[in-house]
């Protein structure tokens, strides 16, 4: 059986919203098209890169579509060296969090009224509440199935030593309950590695963002 391992994207300036509360971060880029953030994103795919680095075999990569999937994917292989077999999938990218995305509660709350609705229905029932514009977790649970499964296909056929998948956390989140059944008590890290078949968390890097750390918006923009 092949060991699977998911592992979250590096930091990204969107992520400042909600970490320290940063405002004006959804003017960076859309979600599909968001880097990682320059500093500590990258310190942390090249870690990422180097604890990978320990792997021997035959590996298989699958990756979201999304830019700062890819691009951590990037960074991190400049510190691996092998034959790796890298694949695109489609059906790894993030859950639609609508107009929520990299905005601050405050923000959004501000600029898209109707969100209060979302907030309201969250309080009430988190999986089943739908972001405004977006998705509900249970909508992301319920289209990662098929993903899961065809992980667990290629598992079994011991074609590979190890899978390694470059994701999100949400979509993450819900492969790893449709392979073991179980709930994840913690939102995945950046950059960790979690081991599906080993049920739990192998790897964090040390490059974590400081609480007070305001992203360079400008530095982004073109």
């Amino acid at each position: 059986m092949s060991k699977l391992y998911l592992i979250r994207h590096a930091f990204t300036p969107a992520n400042n919203a909600s970490y320290n509360n940063q405002r004006n971060l959804w003017r960076i880029a859309k979600d599909k098209d968001m880097p990682i953030e320059k500093v500590y994103g990258i310190r942390q795919a090249l870690e990422l890169g180097e604890f990978l680095a320990g792997l021997k075999g035959k590996i298989l990569i699958y990756v979201s579509p999304y830019y700062r999937v890819r691009q951590t994917l990037g960074y991190a292989l400049f510190n691996m060296s092998g034959d790796y077999d890298i694949r695109r999938l489609d059906g790894l990218y993030e859950f639609n969090s609508g107009v929520h995305y990299a905005h601050t509660i405050d923000e959004v709350l501000e600029m898209y009224p109707e969100s209060k609705k979302y907030f309201e229905d969250a309080k009430k029932d988190l999986e089943s509440a739908v972001y405004t514009g977006g998705e509900s977790r249970n909508m992301v649970k319920a289209r990662v199935k098929d993903v899961a499964l065809m992980l667990q296909e290629q598992m079994s056929s011991n074609e590979y030593d190890y899978i390694l998948v470059f994701g999100h956390g949400m979509t993450n989140r819900y492969i790893y309950y449709w392979l073991t059944g179980d709930e994840l008590e913690n939102d995945m890290k950046n950059c960790e590695v979690l081991s599906v078949s080993d049920k739990k968390s192998l790897f964090l890097p040390k490059a974590y963002v400081p609480k007070g750390f305001i992203v360079d918006i400008n530095s982004y923009l073109k």
